[in-house]
């Protein structure tokens, strides 16, 4: 184990912290990393041939949404791990690279006649899995990785907060208002190669209607696992109806209902963002490569190594793309004035995305080569003007991380930080072709931004506009065009809701269809106000204690940095660690910031929050519902958190030197769990804090899971 020299300087922590691997020691390799052609590991695929053209034209480019996981003939689901290969474009040089990486079979039949350790050709994004409100979704999580070594995966781990097990691992339903305890959202249990497990994860009949999503959550080897693409969109189906009598809502109902047509969802498309990474291999020594992730035909991309994690700042300076269902500058196909439902969801690692759709004018008849190249003019920098000139779409936003909001917010750029969702309307005007952008925000509204302290400004020599994520083909319809609103309601009104919700959605007022009531009335004001404040503030640096650099979390304003897994005997120590008890019926305020260097995705597990208010480093509330744009550069005046006030989520950017006041309830649900950082190779190293509610009837003082360690 090589240390790293930690100088103290400025320059060397950012340095650090812009790095895929910021741990006071490189890991441990995992078996085989620089070879990956020994036996305990898939054998090595052919790499595929040259294309004939230099832009994904072909039906391989075509983003559809990910296909169902069937069930078996007892209603439960199977969902194989293993390695799987297949090929992703590569525009940096108009290649496919070809690749071996750990993922979720689409269907369980694709791993018939095969062995553990044994590659599957398959797409790279996990099945769709969908249930309804009130139901069970039983599903047998099965582990056909290679076997791992005591080396890489030891039987009693030193350093929990080293990555490790990389062949090990379990599942997580991020978003799932469902118990964490047993066989249900239980990031505890550990599953190794040849090991399955049956989950259950009971539906409560009022559960939320939207979109979430699964991955893999086994501490010491989630961004590994999760930047190799084991990630998967997850739909609970909503039947509500609504009702509301003299203007107040007494029954809440569920959006699902307005775009459901008889037994299928026609109009939905579900868009899974993935920053799958690798770096390229050959079993040839002689054979090497100028860029580490153009395998130039002759290479497979893989991931063995957390050393292999992007460095060095942004993700698209590292040579990289992000995929939508797993495709690269993919094409997907919709009919003019058709209003479509997008489920999109941040499934990556390491960007930070801001969503833009612009019109190419006079480009109707393009084919896909003519549009990819008149897209990706727009990417470089000094574009940026002509860029702003183009026609942006109007995305309406109608919920975030799953939960409908009251209002829908109409915007012409989204900004997903990795596990935010959100659910939007959207339709195409004319027959021209739309590009999808990845816009670059200020520096400090990015993740792993190189440069956290620097004041707003859009990224300093970056060579990138933005960067092109795929491309709509806009078919001509007879389908008139409608507002937002004309939609809404004349939905309303085809399936029989009443006159009050009609005109509701007219004013595009979703409070009938919002699960949660509001925590910022006066009378909650009053029990927040006499119980204790919850503090959680994200710390990334030399440990007052012991000067050792580290990832973690403080849970006073004035206290230590800890570490998941860090000895502790303070108050709240149970089995020598921290934990967060939290009272299970009650209400709570909490104060989220980041302690230094940088940007984190704070997200909790089971019970999501409402944001009270945003502060900005001069005290100001940036997440009022309307602010103006700043009419010279607009992107600069917060505009990830215009609108946020009072929005349920389970994932928000906390940005440095800024303050978020939040609320949670606990309804239900006793148990552990964790909070953490969502650049999940943060999280593997320490920045991830355990959450108990107790008080019911699960003790405070009940001892820690026994996988907690692994």
């Amino acid at each position: 184990m090589l240390k790293i020299a930690i100088f103290g300087a400025i320059a060397a922590i950012l340095t650090l912290l812009a790095r895929g691997w910021d741990g006071t020691k490189n890991p441990s390799p995992p078996s085989n990393p620089s070879n990956p052609f020994q036996p305990s590991h898939p054998s090595h695929p052919t790499p595929p041939p040259k294309p004939s053209h230099p832009v994904p034209t072909t039906s391989d480019s075509l983003i559809s949404n990910p296909p169902l996981l069937p069930k078996s003939a007892k209603g439960k689901y199977e969902l194989i791990v293993a390695y799987k290969t297949s090929k992703l474009y590569n525009p940096r040089n108009g290649l496919w690279d070809q690749v071996l990486l750990r993922g979720y079979l689409t269907k369980p039949s694709l791993f018939d006649k095969k062995k553990t350790g044994e590659y599957v050709e398959d797409q790279l994004v996990g099945p769709q899995i969908r249930v309804k409100q009130g139901e069970t979704l039983a599903l047998n999580l099965n582990n056909q990785l290679p076997p791992e070594s005591e080396t890489t995966c030891p039987t009693h781990v030193e350093n929990v907060n080293e990555p490790h097990c990389f062949n090990t691992t379990n599942l997580h339903t991020h978003g799932f208002w469902v118990s964490p305890q047993g066989n249900s959202d239980n990031v505890f249990l550990k599953f190794k190669p040849q090991e399955k497990f049956d989950y259950q994860f009971k539906m409560e009949p009022n559960h939320p209607a939207g979109t979430y999503w699964y991955h893999a959550h086994l501490h010491g080897s989630t961004a590994l696992q999760v930047s190799n693409g084991m990630a998967g969109p997850l739909i609970v189906e909503g039947s509500r109806t609504p009702k509301v009598k003299n203007g107040k809502v007494t029954s809440t109902g569920d959006m699902d209902i307005l775009w459901k047509e008889k037994n299928s969802y026609p109009n939905e498309n579900i868009l899974l963002f993935q920053q799958i990474q690798y770096r390229c291999s050959n079993p040839d020594p002689n054979v090497t490569f100028a860029v580490p992730n153009n395998c130039e035909g002759v290479g497979i991309g893989m991931l063995e190594n957390y050393n292999d994690l992007s460095i060095g700042g942004f993700w698209t300076n590292q040579n990289y793309y992000t995929s939508i269902n797993g495709k690269i500058v993919g094409e997907m196909k919709v009919e003019q004035n058709v209003f479509n439902r997008w489920r999109m969801i941040h499934g990556g690692v390491r960007d930070t995305i801001g969503l833009i759709i612009k019109e190419i004018p006079d480009s109707s008849k393009f084919t896909a080569e003519q549009t990819i190249k008149a897209c990706s003019a727009y990417q470089e920098a000094d574009k940026k003007a002509e860029f702003e000139k183009l026609n942006s779409l109007n995305v309406h936003t109608i919920a975030q991380d799953g939960l409908t909001m009251n209002h829908v917010q109409t915007r012409t750029l989204s900004v997903f930080h990795p596990g935010y969702r959100h659910d939007a309307m959207v339709a195409f005007p004319t027959t021209n072709r739309y590009c999808i952008f990845d816009t670059k925000l200020n520096i400090d509204d990015e993740i792993n931004a190189p440069l956290p302290n620097v004041g707003p400004q859009i990224a300093p020599n970056h060579r990138f506009n933005a960067q092109l994520l795929g491309w709509v083909n806009v078919k001509a319809a007879k389908t008139k065009a409608q507002t937002a609103a004309q939609f809404l309601k004349d939905r309303a009104q085809k399936i029989g809701l009443s006159k009050d919700i009609q005109s509701q959605l007219s004013q595009l007022n979703l409070s009938a269809f919002s699960d949660h009531p509001s925590l910022m009335i006066p009378e909650i004001d009053k029990v927040v106000a006499a119980r204790p404040k919850q503090y959680s503030a994200f710390s990334l640096g030399p440990d007052p204690r012991t000067g050792v650099f580290k990832f973690g979390f403080r849970h006073k304003k004035d206290g230590d940095t800890l570490s998941f897994g860090d000895f502790f005997d303070g108050d709240g120590s149970v089995d020598g660690e921290y934990v967060r008890q939290l009272q299970v019926g009650q209400t709570d305020e909490w104060e989220l910031t980041s302690a230094g260097f940088g940007g984190h995705p704070f997200h909790i597990h089971v019970n999501p929050f409402q944001i009270v208010k945003i502060l900005n480093p001069q005290g100001k509330d940036v997440s009022e519902a309307v602010a103006p744009e700043d009419p010279v550069n607009p992107v600069l005046d917060d505009v990830q958190y215009r609108g946020m006030k009072g929005q349920f989520k389970d994932t928000l950017f906390v940005k440095q030197n800024y303050t978020y006041i939040v609320r949670s309830h606990y309804k239900k649900f006793e148990g552990d769990f964790v909070q953490h950082c969502h650049i999940l190779d943060h999280e593997d190293q320490g920045m991830m804090e355990t959450v108990r509610v107790c008080g019911g009837k699960f003790p405070c003082d009940s001892p820690l899971p026994a996988s907690h360690h692994h």
